[in-house]
């Protein structure tokens, strides 16, 4: 805990900690609930006679954010995690959670929510999982950039640090298919230029694929068992092909290079050979997956991952979602978006982000684009059918002429918006933004300290889950059998002599229950873990025993 410097009182850093912890562990989500809770009992499992007020702990907490100590100490967290599990530190799940904004006060950018379905204020999370969707540290911002951008700036410099058992430099240059570690998102990553950036630091990405048009042939579908994530295996059909990518960044010829064309003619297809003078465009090979579906429907994955089987490929792919399944569990049961004060901050001059008159521009285009779609495929579905008549002619010629005209109209529209948005810079600098547009960037060093005791709670609750599955018949039901533990009473008894804490549990609602029970009061005890702070050694026991 040399990490935190903060004036102490009556309650210790020990004691704050721990009053968070078991407070979130009950499932009270903000601060203010805590109020709400009984002081006293509480109190004797911090081992006082009561927990802090609610003010107090406000005060702790602003104490203790000051100068990026929560974020220090995440990161000491975050690296201890990988170094304890570095076969968990191979594959990472990124991913962006928005938290919105409810203020009046403060006018930051709009962002759609999809669970809300509505475009509204807010920062965005950006969380950093392991491959069996357990968190390591998340990064806010106010400003968003893009995941992309974040990804490039602030988490793979983090990762290239932090990772453990990184190939060394000589391994790389002598394998030239060998990665460092692999990234794995949804489809706000597609981006070959994204891809190929990675891959020049020797970081593997993995995606789903964008714009798929054509279908393999379902003879090139093989059966593989693969893993969920609830550890039992499925059979699914998958197909592997090489793809050659390209991307928008270039470089330019020392020399101009001939290329070949294939041209069709009224005499059939010819060879033409240019010379070409323009830019070489960066290239990787990578290698596309897909999962053919009962349906019949092709399921497209990108990956620049060329060490790892197609099973395994599509495995840690379709378990993306438990990167998902921990965001819903984290607002359930933590309250992950809770907003921990409004206080703002000053955002710098130079930070770039989207021009609104830009947004404005591309929302017209974006709108008119649909409508062009909308009136195309009505012309197109309008055919004359039976028997064809003078005034049923009339008629279909007149719709028809009405729909090219307004087809025309909207098109010249869209070529005059197109026009001005590209007249327009799609980025400006926070300095040059209207001041009815300028907003503050909101104080987040107080969340991510809280949200790292959170961390820190599902991290222990999952330990606690996945010990007592195993003595269970259903283990779908270990995660609300550890709710109803925590919130269980029990009796606590002091022994200074052998220097035990004893913490008799009371009997659960069935016999089954106690069974798993007592079987996790053995695993814990196997632990021998003391009391923080002192030199008592806990005791996990049913009542009864």
């Amino acid at each position: 805990m040399d990490t935190f410097k903060f004036k102490e009182g009556y309650y210790d850093l020990c004691s704050i900690l721990l009053t968070l912890s078991f407070c979130f562990l009950l499932r009270v989500k903000s601060i203010e609930r805590i109020s709400r809770e009984s002081p006293g009992e509480l109190g004797k499992s911090i081992g006082l006679d009561r927990i802090p007020e609610v003010k107090t702990l406000r005060k702790k907490i602003a104490a203790l954010s000051v100068d990026g100590q929560g974020e220090q100490w995440l990161g000491y967290l975050s690296k201890d995690w990988m170094q304890s599990s570095p076969e968990l530190a191979g594959v990472f799940y990124i991913d962006g959670h928005p938290n919105p904004f409810f203020g009046k006060n403060n006018k930051l950018p709009r962002k759609y929510i999809s669970r809300m379905r509505l475009a509204l204020r807010g920062t965005t999370d950006y969380w950093v999982n392991d491959k069996i969707g357990q968190p390591f540290f998340s990064i806010s911002k106010s400003v968003d950039e893009g995941m992309i951008s974040v990804i490039k700036n602030d988490i793979v410099p983090r990762l290239k640090q932090e990772v453990p058992i990184q190939p060394e430099a000589a391994q790389l240059a002598e394998d030239r298919r060998l990665h460092r570690f692999m990234i794995v998102c949804d489809r706000e990553i597609y981006s070959y230029d994204f891809f190929i950036d990675m891959w020049e630091e020797r970081i593997a990405v993995s995606t789903y694929n964008k714009y798929v048009t054509d279908k393999w042939d379902e003879e090139e579908f093989k059966e593989y068992e693969i893993e969920t994530q609830d550890g039992k295996t499925k059979t699914v059909k998958l197909a592997e092909r090489i793809i050659l990518i390209e991307g928008k960044e270039s470089e330019k010829l020392l020399q101009s290079q001939p290329y070949i064309r294939f041209i069709e003619t009224q005499k059939g297809p010819q060879v033409k050979v240019g010379r070409k003078h323009s830019k070489k465009k960066r290239q990787l090979w990578v290698r596309e997956i897909r999962k053919l579906t009962e349906s019949g429907h092709q399921t497209s994955i990108i990956t620049s991952n060329y060490k790892l089987s197609i099973s395994l490929i599509g495995m840690y792919m379709f378990a993306r979602w438990c990167q998902e399944n921990f965001f819903k569990y984290m607002m359930q049961n933590f309250g992950i978006d809770f907003l921990i004060s409004y206080f703002h901050t000053d955002i710098d001059d130079t930070t770039e982000l989207v021009n609104p008159q830009w947004r404005a521009l591309d929302k017209q285009v974006r709108s008119l684009n649909a409508k062009l779609q909308k009136l195309r495929a009505k012309f197109a579905e309008l055919i004359l059918e039976g028997e064809i008549q003078e005034t049923k002619m009339e008629k279909y010629k007149d719709k028809k002429s009405q729909l090219q005209e307004d087809i025309s109209i909207f098109q010249i529209e869209l070529n005059e918006q197109k026009t001005k948005r590209r007249e327009i810079h799609r980025k400006i600098p926070f300095s040059e933004l209207p001041e009815e547009e300028k907003f503050k960037a909101v104080y987040n060093d107080r969340k991510q300290f809280v949200d790292t005791i959170k961390l820190i709670v599902y991290r222990a609750e999952i330990a606690l889950v996945n010990t007592i599955k195993q003595y269970m018949a259903k283990s779908a039901e270990a995660h609300s059998l550890i709710a109803q533990i925590l919130k269980t009473d029990a009796d606590f008894k002091v022994d200074n002599k052998k220097e035990t804490l004893e913490i008799n549990v009371h009997h659960l609602a069935t016999n089954r229950d106690n069974t798993a029970l007592s079987k996790l009061c053995i695993e814990l005890n196997e632990t021998r873990t003391h009391f923080p702070g002192t030199n008592l050694r806990l005791i996990y026991k049913l009542v009864s025993k």
